[in-house]
């Protein structure tokens, strides 16, 4: 029956209300004819007295999994708390509220933006405060959610409505302001609006931002709600005069001295809101660096090109992605060293994590891990048991850590000695000497990302993936030479079947399938070298 049940009301007619026939009679209307429509349909105008049912027919049921109240008394309820907007003494919180709301609820969408459009509709004084506030909501729901095709276009009427009947006003400046956003095509958003964005958008000022660079270098750039990392990277390469042709450069969020790439298409407004909420105060930062190396020559290399480069590479030498086995990495970091902080002095300090990764060497590694994680000694379970398990995880741990500060003196002492030996070698000499064994490496200027192979096909199975602008290959950890290197053509297809594996198809190969976090920061790069690639090929083809 329930099922006979949904076959009748699925047959019948889409239920309309008063508002959505007026919505659709006023599209085929003159200026003058809508003029009496509005005149004589209280539902269209502002009102100060709260409406008893949805402006729109909504669905039945409730408004989400947290909230248990229905579609219909939430709407009416977002009504009620406009009235109460009007003289809010905080008016950023309560707009926030109402976007994380529909966050919750996005069938509410559209019947929040028909009570924005009625509550700024045939108004006697445009520029109240009143009406101006209503407006400022509207463009802060406007820069968040998108609405349906049918109530996008009622909105795109009402601002055109109100940009030809009230020019001069000060509302007219937020109508122009409306217009432009829904020019550009507004996108919806992952996160709502931080209170920053929300606050300039209310003065129709664009959000500064602070983009950091190498060298404690910071840009500054201005956030308007529609501009995303793509265009903010063009804005950059082109205030710094590179060339976007030579190497590909992103945007970064960068949280210590982890990195994760933010994608082209994504908001940057978006990235700040997501910061503001989620690790406030944390010390992280958009961080502008190269993402991936087409094209160099060191000799021939613009200047700040080259320290782009530089630090590309000793970004690698810090995370011990250091594909050579011949070049101690201890002695490129003496040369950063020399880089950073001239000749050596016992005054200079430096931290051993900045420049060089220390790891506990295997044979002291698994002597300190000697009998640890068994019931060795530990006698029968029972009473103390638990005790003494959290005493030898305790102490296991601590000799881990004694193990490792007594690695990294010894780094810190090897880095030393050999730094003291570049004494009187200026900044650029080291950076040129740096980058003369580094592109010597078969795999320079490759992003190396560590890989724990899923099958037998290799005799060990924790290995680096390189990718690069032709191919990729499979390097053993710390080792010079590749396993395997596939060229673009040859691969099929490549993609994450699942969260932490990637696998790359190969014409006439066995599959290649492997664990890692970082799955997706590949395959971005990949589809970037790719799409080079095409490219290229497109040019020498030509028209």
């Amino acid at each position: 029956w329930i099922d006979d049940i949904s076959e009748v009301i699925n047959s019948k007619d889409q239920f309309q209300t008063r508002t959505e026939r007026l919505i659709v009679e006023l599209r085929n209307l003159q200026s003058d004819e809508i003029d009496s429509v509005y005149r004589s349909n209280a539902i269209l105008r502002y009102t100060k007295a709260a409406i008893q049912t949805p402006i729109l027919a909504l669905p039945y049921g409730p408004c989400s999994a947290t909230n248990p109240a229905s579609l219909q008394e939430q709407a009416v309820a977002i009504y009620k708390r406009f009235l109460n907007y009007e003289g809010a003494t905080s008016p950023v919180e309560f707009i926030e509220t109402q976007l994380a709301l529909l966050f919750d609820s996005p069938l509410l969408i559209d019947e929040l933006y028909c009570q924005l459009i009625k509550q700024t509709s045939w108004v006697r004084d445009v520029d109240s405060p009143q009406n101006l506030r209503y407006w400022m909501f509207l463009l802060c729901v406007l820069v968040t959610h998108t609405p349906s095709r049918r109530i996008l276009r009622y909105l795109k009427f009402h601002v055109q409505r109100n940009t030809s009947k009230y020019s001069g006003t000060e509302m007219y400046k937020f109508a122009v302001y409306a217009e432009g956003l829904l020019t550009s095509g507004v996108k919806q958003r992952e996160y709502v609006p931080s209170r920053e964005e929300l606050k300039k958008l209310m003065f129709l000022k664009d959000m500064p931002a602070s983009i950091s660079c190498y060298g404690g270098w910071n840009c500054k750039i201005a956030v308007t709600p529609t501009l995303t990392a793509r265009v903010a990277v063009a804005r950059l390469l082109s205030g710094m005069g590179l060339n976007p042709r030579h190497n590909k450069y992103a945007l970064f969020e960068k949280l210590d001295n982890t990195y994760k790439v933010i994608e082209d298409r994504t908001l940057m407004a978006d990235v700040m809101a997501k910061f503001e909420r989620k690790t406030p105060g944390q010390g992280w930062c958009i961080f502008f660096k190269l993402f991936g190396i087409v094209e160099f020559n060191i000799a021939k290399c613009d200047p700040l090109e080259l320290v782009f480069l530089y630090e590309f590479v000793c970004d690698q030498i810090r995370r011990g992605l250091f594909p050579d086995d011949k070049v101690p990495l201890t002695e490129l970091a003496g040369l950063r060293c020399q880089y950073l902080y001239g000749d050596y002095s016992p005054d200079k300090k430096f931290t051993v994590s900045d420049i060089y990764k220390v790891t506990l060497p295997e044979v002291k590694y698994t002597s300190s891990r000697k009998n640890t994680g068994t019931l060795r000694g530990l006698g029968t379970l029972g009473k103390g048991t638990i005790r003494k398990l959290k005493d030898l995880y305790t102490d296991t741990e601590r000799e881990d850590e004694l193990l490792m500060q007594e690695e990294i003196e010894k780094a810190k002492n090897t880095i030393s000695d050999f730094w003291k030996t570049k004494a009187g070698l200026s900044k650029g000499a080291a950076q040129q000497e740096l980058m003369k064994t580094t592109t010597r490496w078969l795999a320079f200027g490759y992003g190396i990302f560590e890989v724990l192979i899923i099958d037998n096909r290799f005799r060990e199975t924790e290995l680096w993936l390189a990718v690069g602008r032709n191919d990729i290959a499979i390097y053993p950890r710390q080792k010079s030479l590749p396993l395997e290197v596939h060229t673009y053509d040859s691969i099929i297809s490549f993609g994450a079947p699942q969260v932490n594996v990637f696998k790359i198809t190969i014409e006439g190969h066995a599959p290649l399938e492997m664990n890692t976090p970082e799955f997706l920061d590949i395959a971005r790069l990949m589809k970037t070298y790719i799409g080079i690639m095409v490219k290229m090929k497109k040019g020498r083809k030509g028209p």
